[in-house]
């Protein structure tokens, strides 16, 4: 009995022993760190295009304009022709243009085929601005997109003239680029407007110093466009203007390269902020 009782006692030793250092073992192995984070999963973060083309969008509702959309399949009559683009124009080539399987029908290239649209589907005064996705036969760089966003804007109405179409850059140019923004305009030529010009914009806060940034076209709306559309030219006259969301975007906040908004990185959206 004696030599039982102590065999038994040097188990229940040998076990509490074993046992204490299963637990410290559990505890070494399994330890949690309270200070880590408790969210795992990044929030992500809406993105800045969309952000953006939603305060121009504000912008120009609060000033009187309503907000125009179309198809991104286009008839190639409402994306060159209506807009007195020659059938031997270069914009029409395979260069620069998608071409789908059915005949007489395009990716559109430009926002403008709306401007057209509405125009034949309503009568004047017209405030329309025109924010969409667009499409050209262009590589992926730090510059250029096969797919990007535009946002355009066309006035018809008695009496409209360049000065309003000053004004109205004037004013969004503030908006988008702080209070000391302005334009200056260099002469071009649209097919669809006359006259035409490229617009540049000031911006004192860009990355490299205070410097003209070029923004986009404007001009008033060739007669043919608006008689195309239904619209007697001698009655009304318009203005119509247009620039590149991405171009805004990366002027706005020094983004040097477009590839970093389409890659589906969700680093990029995030330092723009969360925003419902």
């Amino acid at each position: 009995n004696e030599a039982r009782r102590l065999i038994e006692e040097a188990f229940a030793q040998r076990r509490a022993q074993l046992e204490q250092e299963q637990a410290e073992r559990v505890l070494a192995e399994e330890r949690v760190d309270v200070t880590l984070p408790w969210d795992r999963r990044p929030r992500g973060a809406r993105h800045p295009l969309s952000l953006l083309m939603e305060r121009i969008a504000d912008f120009f509702v609060g000033m009187g304009y309503e907000v125009a959309e179309g198809p991104e399949v286009e008839l190639e009559w409402a994306n060159f022709d209506a807009l007195n683009i020659a059938p031997d124009h270069p914009a029409r080539g395979l260069m620069d243009t998608f071409y789908l399987d059915k005949p007489g029908v395009v990716l559109r290239t430009h926002t403008s085929p709306v401007q057209a649209r509405v125009m034949l589907t309503r009568r004047p005064p017209i405030y329309v601005i025109c924010p969409g996705r667009v499409f050209r036969t262009d590589e992926l760089d730090a510059t250029h997109s096969p797919v990007f966003h535009q946002v355009e804007g066309l006035v018809v109405d008695k009496g409209i003239t360049m000065a309003h179409l000053k004004g109205t850059l004037d004013h969004f140019a503030r908006a988008m680029f702080g209070p000391e923004a302005k334009t200056r305009w260099r002469p071009h030529y649209f097919p669809f407007t006359e006259p035409s010009a490229e617009f540049d914009v000031w911006f004192p806060q860009h990355r490299d110093g205070p410097q003209w940034v070029e923004w986009g076209g404007c001009g008033m709306v060739n007669p043919r466009v608006l008689r195309a559309c239904g619209v007697d030219p001698d009655v009304y006259t318009g203005f119509a203007f247009g620039m590149g969301i991405e171009r805004t975007l990366m002027v706005r906040h020094g983004v040097s390269d477009m590839r970093d908004m389409v890659e589906g990185d969700v680093r990029f959206p995030r330092a723009f902020g969360v925003e419902l």
